[in-house]
C-alpha cells in the first residue's frame, strides 16, 4: 500500500482500509519488537506549542527505536514564537512566521508532527487549525498532527488498536463516549477523533453529554454518514444510564460546551451541578462487561473512580503503549 509522503491531519482524509494497514503493521511491531532500523538516518522535527507526556514520550521514543533522530522543539522556549495569520504585519510578539518555519525544517527533516491546542476564544478560528494546517501547506515532507482543536488521528489510530486487541470484530460493537465532569474547559478533539473513528470502523456510536455539550455539527454529519455507510448505529442521549446499556467499551472523556466557547467561567457555574457526570462501578454495571478506555491525563474520582481507573476492564494503560506503536508504523510507512 503506497502511502508515503502523505499527510496525517484527520481521519477524513484516509480510507478505512489505510488505516487497518496501520494497525496491521503496529501490531507487528508491537509482537516482533524493533531490531530492525527502518528510519535510520531520518529526522523528525516535533513541534509542541503546548505540553504533552504521552504524545512527545511516545513519539520521541518510537523515533529512537526506529532508528531516527527526533528534534523537540517547544515554541515559546528557545524557539521563536510563529505566527500563522496571513498577509499580517509582524509587529507582535511572534518572531518568525509558520510559513518560512515549516519551509526551513522541510530543509532539514523528513517529517514535521505538531501540536497546536486551540485558544478556546473562537470556535470558528479555533475549528480552521490555522498553525497544523499551516504547516501542511508550506512544508516538502509529511505532516503529522499531534492534536489540534478539531482532530487528535495518533490517538484515534492507537485507541482502534487497542479496541481491535480486545474485539477481533468490531462491526457493530457499541462504543460509548461518556462525556464527563471537569474542572477545566477541554478541547473536543480526542471525543471527535474517537468518535469519527469507531463510526469508520463499523461501530455502533453512543455519545452521551449534557444538552449544553453537543459537538459540532460539522463532525456529528460525518460520524452520522460514516454509521449510515457502515450500517451501524448512531444515537445520542443526555441520560446516563440508557447510554451505558449494552456498551462494549465506554470511552471517558470531558470537553468544552461551543455555547459557551470563550466564557470558562459560565460554562464553570452550569458544570457544578453536573458533577454526577463521573464513570463509576454502578454504571459500568449497565454494560456489557465494557472496556474502559481514556486518552489520558484523567483526573482521578472526578472523571472516573478510582475503582473503575484499576479495575479489571481498564485498558488505558495499553492505549498508551500503543500510541508509540502505531505512530511508528506511520512514520514508517510516511517517510521510509
Amino acid at each position: 500500500m503506497k502511502l508515503k509522503n502523505r499527510n496525517f491531519i484527520t481521519m477524513d482524509e484516509w480510507k478505512r482500509e489505510e488505516l487497518e494497514f496501520l494497525i496491521g503493521n503496529a501490531m507487528k511491531l508491537k509482537k516482533i519488537g524493533y531490531k530492525s532500523k527502518p528510519l535510520k538516518d531520518k529526522i523528525i522535527a516535533m513541534v509542541f506549542f503546548n505540553p504533552s507526556l504521552r504524545t512527545r514520550t511516545s513519539l520521541q521514543a518510537g523515533i529512537y527505536k526506529l532508528g531516527a533522530l527526533a528534534i523537540d522543539l517547544s515554541i515559546g522556549q528557545g524557539v521563536w514564537e510563529l505566527e500563522h495569520k496571513e498577509g499580517i504585519i509582524m509587529d507582535g510578539k511572534a518572531a518568525e512566521h509558520v510559513k518560512d518555519a515549516a519551509q526551513v525544517l522541510s530543509k532539514y527533516c523528513d517529517a514535521i508532527a505538531v501540536r497546536k491546542f486551540p485558544d478556546m476564544k473562537n470556535w470558528g478560528e479555533d475549528k480552521k487549525d490555522a498553525v497544523i494546517n499551516g504547516f501542511a501547506k508550506y512544508s516538502d515532507v509529511p505532516v503529522i498532527n499531534l492534536e489540534g482543536a478539531m482532530e487528535h488521528p495518533c490517538q484515534a489510530l492507537a485507541d482502534m488498536m487497542t479496541i481491535k486487541e480486545h474485539f477481533k470484530n468490531l462491526k457493530r460493537k457499541k462504543l460509548l463516549l461518556a462525556w464527563t465532569y471537569h474542572p477545566k474547559s477541554l478541547p473536543m478533539a480526542v471525543p471527535n477523533s474517537i468518535a469519527l473513528a469507531s463510526s469508520k470502523f463499523g461501530m455502533d456510536v453512543s455519545i452521551a453529554f449534557p444538552p449544553e455539550f453537543k459537538l459540532d455539527s460539522s463532525v456529528l454529519k460525518k460520524i452520522k454518514d460514516n454509521c449510515l455507510l457502515n450500517k451501524s448505529n448512531l444515537e445520542i442521549f443526555n441520560n446516563q444510564e440508557d447510554a451505558y446499556k449494552n456498551a462494549d467499551v465506554i470511552y471517558a472523556k470531558s470537553w468544552g460546551s461551543i455555547n459557551f466557547y470563550g466564557n470558562p467561567e459560565q460554562e464553570m457555574k452550569l458544570k457544578q451541578n453536573l458533577k454526577t457526570w463521573i464513570v463509576d462501578s454502578k454504571k459500568m454495571k449497565l454494560t456489557n462487561n465494557a472496556k474502559f478506555m481514556h486518552c489520558l491525563p484523567i483526573r482521578r474520582n472526578i472523571e472516573a473512580t478510582d475503582g473503575v481507573i484499576d479495575g479489571k476492564d481498564s485498558i488505558i494503560y495499553q492505549q498508551a503503549e500503543n500510541r508509540m506503536h502505531t505512530q511508528n508504523s506511520l512514520l514508517t510507512e510516511l517517510i521510509s
